[in-house]
């Protein structure tokens, strides 16, 4: 089902579409007030600071995520395994759209983190509009996910990244990577259209006051999403048919302002009106070796594991809080002089990757 989230002054609504019915669900315990008060004065606030204050940035996703669960998703999840729904698609309006809800939790003494998120109930995905999803699955159905266009490393700041886009490519026949100083914003721009999912292991920027000029930072520039507009991704006209998956594998590609919530355009929101049909990215500036985990898990997940790539970032993001440090550093190749920790337990690590689309 589709689930539109609705804050406003005296509440918050759930309305929960099914081809069937429309069920409604109030949320009384959380109004706009108590959420403009948890973004300005614990995650907004935080996430500025967070350069030099990691820890502060830590206690507020935990703070914020925490709170999110009893008004919010605990409700919503019990109505959905209620209904036996193992899968929905959130449409969160207004100041919603700002927090990643797949990250609310609750104590847990049963799991490896002593903690159940809402993504362990079901497998969520995002989207800023039904429309947009028709238009989503319609490329969903006409393209297939056979080439891959993966910008590399354009700054040359980013260690892990040539492995992560490795374990991105290494599944595709025919692949084109763009190291470095190749990746410039106009090779980009003529090699985009031809691709059917496209990889970027490289910083993102979400400018807040002009949504158009947010964008991916290329080796001479920025590619911006009116850039990406300009290409007519999906224009049957021009032979273009459209991207099914967009992965930004950078900083703080998901990020959107307080000022205009309501209409804001995120990056994948924009890449989703672009011509594509899904996309990955991160609220918040990630930690380079954890994307590298994480988007490597996903890719073994979806190509070789066959599962749909929204249910592969879940597993994965699953995978990558809950494993011990001795089996992430199996799988990666690495040496942990502290096998029994879990290093990527807190949801900075994992929680910052969400999927919009179909």
């Amino acid at each position: 089902p589709l689930v539109y989230l609705v804050p406003t002054p005296a509440g918050s609504l759930a309305l929960i579409v099914t081809p069937d019915t429309i069920h409604d669900l109030w949320l009384d315990a959380i109004n706009e007030t108590q959420l403009i008060d948890l973004l300005n004065q614990t995650w907004f606030a935080a996430y500025r600071q967070s350069q030099n204050n990691r820890q502060g940035w830590y206690d507020a996703i935990d703070s914020a995520t925490r709170q999110l669960w009893e008004p919010l998703m605990a409700p919503l999840m019990a109505h959905l395994q209620q209904h036996q729904i193992q899968q929905a698609t959130l449409i969160p309006t207004g100041y919603l759209s700002l927090l990643p809800l797949h990250a609310a939790w609750t104590e847990d003494p049963n799991t490896p983190t002593q903690r159940r998120y809402a993504l362990d109930d079901i497998c969520i995905a995002y989207a800023p509009n039904a429309q947009s999803l028709t238009a989503a699955q319609a490329i969903s159905d006409r393209v297939q996910a056979d080439s891959i266009l993966a910008i590399d490393n354009p700054r040359n700041d980013l260690p892990n990244s040539e492995r992560e886009v490795q374990a991105a490519v290494s599944t595709f026949p025919h692949p084109t990577v763009l190291r470095h100083h190749q990746a410039t914003v106009d090779q980009v721009r003529s090699q985009l259209p031809a691709a059917n999912i496209a990889h970027f292991s490289c910083h993102g920027t979400a400018n807040l006051n002009d949504p158009l000029a947010s964008g991916l930072l290329m080796s001479d520039g920025l590619l911006t999403l009116k850039d990406i507009f300009a290409l007519n991704l999906a224009d049957h006209a021009q032979g273009n048919h459209g991207l099914r998956l967009a992965i930004l594998s950078a900083c703080e590609t998901g990020m959107i302002g307080t000022e205009n919530a309501d209409e804001a355009i995120s990056l994948p929101t924009g890449l989703l009106q672009a011509g594509v049909a899904a996309v990955i990215a991160s609220l918040w500036a990630v930690d380079d070796r954890s994307t590298m985990l994480l988007l490597s898990k996903f890719y073994d997940l979806w190509r070789k594991g066959n599962l749909p790539p929204d249910q592969s970032l879940r597993q994965a993001q699953i995978w990558l809080r809950d494993s011990t440090a001795k089996e992430i550093a199996a799988y990666g190749g690495f040496f942990t002089p502290t096998p029994d920790d879990r290093p990527y337990a807190h949801p900075f690590h994992w929680a910052a990757f969400s999927y919009t689309g179909i």
